[in-house]
């Protein structure tokens, strides 16, 4: 069928596995986790309703323009139904989501700031902080004229610490719920702090936009708000050098993640100061501006770039060009590892064991508020003796910083620690993935439930079954060769343990080997 593979797509798009997945690289990008890190590891009780958020607006194509706005300004945006309520009062939480947020409120706004213009723009003012920036054309007066309007936030209730600045929200279907949000506070200007020092202080600096994408003679804000909205605004107007510079900026971020490298090879950094500037120039202004003539549709976005030949392309090539070994100029695709919560998820799936259950909170489970100190009590003991009982998408595992011992799988398969922007992520190789597909407690339980489904629903016919491992695994028949190494395995399996229990119990478990062993091909893991 000429149109088969366009209709996968639209499909795959419409599906609401689209945001849990997609969601994910955004939640890297902004750094959300469910709790503080550091000493004082305070729960974020009620994160995950911005975790639902920004997977329900993906699944809506909402425009990404106004994402961005509700993210920065959402609670001065107009009012509007209960479900404009809902995301609008919700996005902000954002602002509240970094490491160590309960620090002096400069260092909260420095973290905002680093957050928001590597996210949207592609390089850290907060670099700025102490000096001129090292790189970049950007005085230290850039930075606290950001910093001013992030400043101006009321982010943190009075009865003490651990209550982060929330509202009481109202869902479509009337229930009553508490989100993080973000409201103006005191409005001022900052001083610069010279070489970022509090105490020493030097001339004020009026809140503005960086000079080198805003000019000189920038309209003074008003004395009665932060700015934020302001800020939300200018940064997605396709009029404006930031509006533009962020389309290419998610344009390139997209084109990352469905390629492994970006036009752009750090998504997190458009300055001068990357390693090399877009391999394709032309390319990226295109994509970013059909992107916003398509209404900052990401959905138009993902569908014109797996729709293309470039993506189509294999990642194997008979003759590759001595000129460009790193594959700058895309004449294959990129052979790409699976992030951990593909192949977590991918794991579930195949042994039947996955909840397709959407949100929910572990936290909020086990009652854990925004004072709870996790570090006390056993709570971290707590959440790891419920940790592997989820069987839903790893999305919704809570991401507890500074603890990511407590997912194993995850830490060891380069899962990013939250403390910043994380963009494009490492994909190491090493030994102790290996050692963890060959141990795991996790993967052995699940090649059981796989083996366990083969047993049950195949005819008794041998071949048949491998032919359904494969199937079912790596979503192709085994070769010739395949099927009889597999056969010889299990055979070889059964003999080694025959004197150590019966014929049920011995066929299960040599079944359950084969599968634990095609789960640690690499054909598994990686994508071609």
């Amino acid at each position: 069928m000429p149109l088969a593979y366009e209709r996968l797509v639209d499909r795959l798009l419409a599906s609401p596995h689209y945001g849990q997945r997609w969601g994910q690289h955004w939640l890297d990008v902004v750094r959300y986790a469910d709790c503080l890190g550091g000493a004082s590891n305070l729960p974020f009780a009620n994160a995950h309703r911005y975790r639902d958020y920004v997977i329900s607006a993906l699944n809506r194509d909402k425009p990404f323009d106004r994402f961005i706005q509700e993210q920065i300004a959402g609670d001065l945006l107009p009012a509007g139904g209960s479900a404009v309520e809902r995301d609008r009062l919700t996005a902000p939480g954002i602002l509240q989501l970094g490491p160590y947020s309960n620090k002096a409120k400069i260092d909260v706004a420095a973290e905002q700031v680093s957050m928001i213009t590597r996210a949207l723009m592609g390089v850290n003012i907060a670099c700025a902080r102490c000096h001129d920036h090292p790189y970049e054309p950007l005085p230290t007066e850039d930075f606290y004229a950001l910093a001013g309007i992030f400043t101006s936030i009321h982010s943190e209730e009075k009865t003490g610490s651990g209550h982060w600045f929330e509202r009481t929200l109202t869902l479509p279907g009337g229930e009553q719920v508490k989100v993080l949000s973000a409201k103006d506070g005191t409005i001022k200007n900052l001083k610069v702090h010279h070489r970022g020092d509090a105490d020493t202080l030097g001339h004020e600096v009026f809140r503005r936009f960086p000079i080198i994408l805003a000019g000189n003679n920038q309209e003074p804000m008003a004395t009665d708000r932060s700015g934020r909205l302001e800020l939300s605004q200018w940064l997605t107007r396709s009029d404006t050098v930031a509006g533009t510079l962020n389309a290419r900026v998610i344009v390139n971020r997209v084109w990352c993640r469905n390629f492994g490298v970006g036009l752009v090879r750090n998504p997190d950094n458009f300055g001068v100061s990357a390693i090399e500037g877009p391999s394709h120039p032309a390319l990226l202004d295109w994509l970013a501006v059909r992107f916003i003539s398509d209404g900052w549709s990401l959905k138009s976005l993902h569908r014109w770039t797996l729709l293309s030949s470039t993506y189509q392309q294999s990642s194997v090539s008979q003759n590759p060009p001595v000129f460009d070994p790193d594959n700058r100029l895309l004449w294959r695709q990129n052979r790409r590892r699976m992030e951990v919560e593909e192949i977590r998820d991918s794991i579930l799936l195949i042994s039947g064991q996955l909840e397709l259950t959407m949100g929910g909170s572990l936290l909020a489970t086990l009652g854990l508020g925004n004072q709870d100190d996790l570090t006390n009590k056993g709570r971290l003991q707590t959440i790891s003796d419920h940790y592997g009982a989820i069987r839903q998408r790893t999305i919704y595992r809570p991401v507890v910083r500074g603890e990511m011992h407590l997912a194993e799988m995850m830490e060891i398969f380069d899962f990013p620690g939250r403390e910043e922007v994380s963009g494009r992520r490492s994909t190491s190789t090493t030994a102790q993935q290996s050692l963890l597909m060959m141990n795991s407690p996790f993967i052995s339980k699940h090649a059981k439930h796989t083996a366990q489904t083969i047993l049950a629903e195949m005819s008794p016919d041998v071949d048949a079954r491998v032919q359904q491992l494969y199937k079912k695994i790596l979503g192709r028949p085994p070769q010739p060769e395949e099927t009889g190494a597999a056969l010889g395995y299990l055979k070889l399996f059964e003999s080694q343990i025959e004197n150590q229990t019966d014929v049920q119990s011995r066929q299960l478990k040599s079944w359950q080997s084969l599968t634990q062993a095609i789960f640690m091909f690499n054909e598994f893991v990686y994508i071609d």
